[in-house]
């Protein structure tokens, strides 16, 4: 080989090789770039009749780099909240007509919604509920919504690993924590999806589930904690940073 070709093949194959570290770093480098300055603020709704008290408060994102995910995302939060309070609205004026009826003093109902944020290392987190107060246990209902930041798309569990067999580890870890627990459906507990509510706070990664779906409703809403070390290995190269 003469001294030419030798040194053209030694230049492919620094390339080849730049080129492949290139990709293992890209998660790294998008992850250490600066953020965009994401914001969230918050907007409020307040109203009443003889029937039903509304006090809503429920946040709006600005500062996204997509700026028609932020339109998607904020869309669907004052949909969800729309939504409840229309029903809200039509229950509590059939329980008012139920009271007149039946002719006993009928009950101020009271609808609201509040709401959680959290960022953790690029990753927005919301928690949004809404309630009724019907004079009974009530009813809350939470939707969680989760947002890489730098890459402008909102998650799902299923996106924050390579494969699924987390889902295995984390159902395990959650049917040890609930066994012999009367408060839950033990039992019936057939293991998270990669659909699972969840959200990220101080770098630790939460499951959630909602009123009645595993376990009885004085529990309310159950959240548990994963622990950082059922994540190890498991995670994408991108979020491997997010859970210590």
């Amino acid at each position: 080989m003469t001294g030419r070709a030798f040194w053209l093949v030694m230049a492919a194959l620094l390339t080849i090789g730049f080129l492949a570290a290139g990709n293992v770093l890209q998660g790294r480098l998008l992850a250490a770039r600066p953020q965009p300055e994401v914001s969230v603020s918050e907007a409020l709704v307040n109203r009443g009749s003889d029937e039903i008290v509304i006090d809503i408060r429920y946040p709006v994102v600005s500062g996204l780099h997509d700026a028609a995910l932020e339109r998607s995302l904020n869309e669907s939060i004052r949909a969800q909240v729309d939504a409840a309070a229309d029903a809200a609205q039509a229950e509590a004026a059939a329980l008012w007509m139920e009271a007149e009826t039946e002719g006993f003093e009928p009950w101020v109902y009271v609808f609201h919604t509040d709401y959680e944020a959290y960022c953790t290392r690029g990753i927005l987190s919301l928690r949004v509920t809404t309630a009724l107060d019907n004079g009974g246990v009530g009813f809350p209902h939470t939707v969680y919504y989760n947002i890489d930041i730098a890459r402008s798309r909102r998650l799902c569990l299923n996106d924050l690993f390579t494969s699924g067999e987390y889902r295995q580890a984390l159902s395990a870890y959650i049917r040890h924590q609930i066994s012999g627990n009367p408060r839950f459906f033990a039992n019936e507990f057939t293991g998270i999806t990669g659909r699972t509510a969840f959200f990220v706070r101080d770098g630790r990664l939460y499951i959630a589930f909602a009123k009645y779906e595993i376990a009885s409703g004085m529990t309310g809403e159950p959240v548990f904690a994963i622990p950082p070390r059922l994540l190890h290995g498991q995670l994408k190269l991108q979020y491997a940073g997010l859970f210590q």
